[in-house]
């Protein structure tokens, strides 16, 4: 049930990737001899008026923008060889014959294109779904959790973790599991006063959302909304795109921490989706 879903998905993240390349480098005269979408046998495809061929392919997991006389280039040897071949027209089409900062804006294009995807996608959701701003107040602390050893109590409102504002009951999941700490910085309000408490939190074995196995994070605290209510509420576009913006910044951030992790030999590799996914935290955290 996931495959067609995944497939669809897929193609659209790869086609607004493929796009920035393609779009910069038309932009900067670069010629354009392919535009896949997938890999392997063409399924089916057309030519423009400029020559490029769009097409699909039997293999659909990526995809590829071909520039004109298209192959690596080491050297200023090679360079000199390959122009050999070209007319001057056509050395003008070329993707090495560009500046080094069109070179670098035509790289950067296709991750640049899929940041404001992310940012356009969040975006709608809090226009037309709402985002939620239910506060993340705490209902019960189990005995003995590592949130009931650094002095943690029931009736204590999160307010941050890690820095992290948490502006809705569903952050609280997010930041915790994201985090790629020893330990974790909670910030509370209890009686009209801020307190910080360090939480060193305990990892247990689970399952996510599509069965796989995975390490997940929890401090031993219970949160839900009132009569299981949420706070939703819908945004204009100027704060949608703010908060899509946060939002972008704070998934990116997150993967890079984890990255950098794995790196220094303390990353989780069940947890190689963590930072970008969405839970649910009517439950244990």
């Amino acid at each position: 049930s996931f495959i067609i879903p995944f497939i669809v998905l897929l193609t659209v993240v790869v086609f607004i990737h493929e796009y920035g390349h393609y779009y910069f480098a038309k932009h900067f005269g670069v010629g354009i001899t392919d535009f896949s979408i997938g890999f392997g046998k063409e399924i089916f495809g057309f030519n423009d008026k400029s020559g490029t061929r769009w097409k699909f392919c039997a293999i659909p997991l990526g995809g590829y923008v071909k520039f004109f006389g298209d192959r690596n280039v080491f050297s200023q040897a090679e360079q000199e060889e390959l122009l050999k071949k070209y007319n001057k027209e056509d050395q003008n089409k070329l993707f090495v014959t560009k500046p080094l900062y069109q070179r670098s804006l035509i790289v950067f294009a296709g991750p640049l294109a899929n940041f404001i995807l992310a940012i356009l996608i969040f975006t709608f959701i809090y226009m037309f779904a709402g985002k939620d701003f239910t506060p993340a107040k705490i209902q019960e602390v189990q005995k003995d959790s590592p949130a009931y050893i650094s002095g943690i109590k029931s009736g204590d409102v999160i307010l941050s973790i890690n820095n992290n504002k948490v502006t809705s009951i569903l952050e609280v999941s997010n930041y915790i599991n994201s985090s790629s700490l020893d330990n974790i910085d909670v910030k509370v309000l209890r009686s009209n006063e801020e307190i910080t408490f360090l939480v060193n939190p305990k990892v247990i074995k689970g399952k996510d959302s599509l069965g796989n196995n995975v390490n997940k994070k929890i401090i031993g605290i219970k949160i839900a909304p009132l009569n299981d209510e949420f706070n939703r509420e819908r945004l204009g576009p100027a704060t949608s795109l703010l908060y899509a913006v946060k939002e972008t910044w704070f998934v990116t951030k997150a993967s890079f921490d984890f990255v950098i992790s794995m790196f220094k030999g303390k990353g989780d590799t069940t947890q190689l989706g963590g930072p970008i996914k969405i839970a649910k935290i009517t439950g244990q955290v």
